[in-house]
């Protein structure tokens, strides 16, 4: 199946990230001698279940190298247009896409062997949207004082992942729904106005279950959806604060210094 990487966005002054992008977009931001979106298009290339890969979000290659050619595509203004544009030129070129991977630029960490796995838990493919939670313990005892956001819900503690797999069909119906997901996603008032109170509620007080997240989905979007609790916290670990930039480049650098 085909890949979309959103890579679009630049730190701004006031955003923790400045001082390491120095003006450049959060994708190019190096990580142990290689760029982040390098990183992770390595891991996409070295999977066995993924066919092209488009990158939305920086129009070229901007000097970096990847093992085999991909597709670029400029910055479409936010998120979700990142992603119906990478769907949008996939079609183009191929006609129905059925599934497709979601992936952002900043999970460094991430191999191959992972997405593999991530893909091989999805089958029979017969949900419309795959998406990963990580739990707090797999978190910290991968990476240790990573000082990730969890979300708490019924009996455990999640963070959410940073790749997903979905019926690109899901590209054609609903996206007031998405773009609001999108923009709502770290305000929980916001949320509650989009999916309604007494999920938001539940969440409150700790009642929402993932089985909770899964109806809610059937119910809103009217296809099933399905949550993977992952093993591999690669998968939900993101580089959002200056401290997780270095604990990854530290994380790499071991990688690779096992490796000679």
């Amino acid at each position: 199946m085909d890949c979309i990487i959103t890579a679009g966005g630049i730190p701004g002054p006031d955003d923790p990230l400045y001082e390491y992008a120095q003006g450049k977009p959060k994708a190019l931001i190096d990580m142990n001698g290689r760029t982040m979106l390098e990183r992770v298009v390595d891991a996409f290339q070295h999977a066995q279940s993924v066919d092209d890969i488009v990158i939305v979000g920086l129009g070229d290659d901007m000097g970096m190298q990847f093992q085999r050619p991909v597709h670029h595509l400029p910055d479409h203004g936010s998120l979700l247009g990142n992603v119906l544009a990478g769907v949008r030129w996939l079609r183009e070129q191929k006609g129905d896409v059925g599934y497709v991977l979601l992936s952002s630029a900043d999970v460094p960490t991430l191999t191959g062997e992972i997405i593999d796995d991530f893909v091989a838990r999805c089958q029979p493919l017969d949900k419309a949207v795959y998406y990963n939670f990580v739990t707090k313990e797999a978190m910290e005892r991968r990476f240790p004082h990573s000082n990730r956001t969890y979300v708490k819900l019924k009996g455990v503690q999640i963070a959410g992942g940073d790749v997903v797999l979905a019926d690109s069909v899901l590209a054609d119906s609903h996206q007031e729904l998405w773009e609001q997901l999108t923009n709502a996603r770290k305000h929980a008032w916001k949320l509650a106005k989009t999916v309604g109170l007494w999920p938001m509620l539940k969440l409150l007080f700790r009642q929402l279950s993932i089985e909770d997240i899964e109806n809610l989905f059937l119910r809103v979007v009217g296809r099933p959806a399905k949550i993977i609790l992952n093993p591999h916290a690669e998968i939900a670990m993101d580089a959002d604060k200056p401290h997780q930039v270095d604990l990854l480049r530290e994380d790499l650098q071991q990688r690779e210094q096992a490796k000679n």
